[in-house]
């Protein structure tokens, strides 16, 4: 059986090497060891690399104002980005004129057999989506069909690990959906959560 880094390592390469989206052909997929630690029981799964995040910096939620909402949230509930493991539902930044754009249904199916290698490799305790895009990824690996707004910050044990949803940290959503205290306290929940699913 061959160890966890090499199969990583073969993991990256395939996504590297993969072209099925047009639009994305041409750009780099976001998935190496920036994206954190494989030997980790929790796994953040967002939308899709940002122009000025991940996009840019080839590191998840790094560089842009979604992504310092994101390392705050994590200093607060006492989170490292060395313990955990950060990916996307689609790992191309989807573009449209220029600026980011929402993946399609398609592309998040082209990204999701590489998805399921992840989770199949890491094997999390826990698996908390960031975001519908997220959320709808994970409902097409397992055949579900959560919507974000119902499930919002609950743990819902689901076969292999425990789904817990959590709402985007950008600016728009803190302004429009999900208050920056409220995110804080739902990220205490999510350590909860993960505590209780350790052995």
């Amino acid at each position: 059986m061959p160890d966890r880094r090499n199969l990583f390592s073969k993991l990256t390469k395939n996504t590297a090497s993969c072209s099925l989206c047009p639009a994305m052909a041409d750009l780099s997929a976001i998935l190496s060891k920036q994206n954190g630690s494989i030997h980790t029981d929790l796994i953040f799964i967002a939308e899709a690399p940002g122009r000025f995040g991940a996009g840019r910096t080839g590191i998840p939620f790094h560089g842009d104002r979604s992504g310092d909402n994101f390392e705050l949230l994590l200093d607060h509930a006492g989170l490292s980005r060395k313990d955990i493991f950060i990916t996307n539902a689609v790992l191309c930044n989807p573009l449209k004129d220029g600026n980011n754009r929402r993946p399609t249904s398609k592309e998040i199916a082209n990204c999701s057999p590489f998805l399921q290698d992840l989770l199949d490799l890491v094997a999390p305790r826990v698996v908390s989506t960031v975001g519908g895009v997220g959320l709808d990824a994970v409902n097409r690996l397992l055949g579900t069909r959560y919507k974000l707004a119902d499930v919002i910050a609950k743990p819902l044990p689901v076969g292999e690990f425990i789904l817990f949803p959590l709402y985007h940290p950008s600016p728009r959503v803190i302004h429009t959906r999900r208050s920056l205290l409220q995110q804080k306290k739902d990220f205490k929940k999510l350590m909860k959560t993960l505590s209780s699913a350790k052995p």
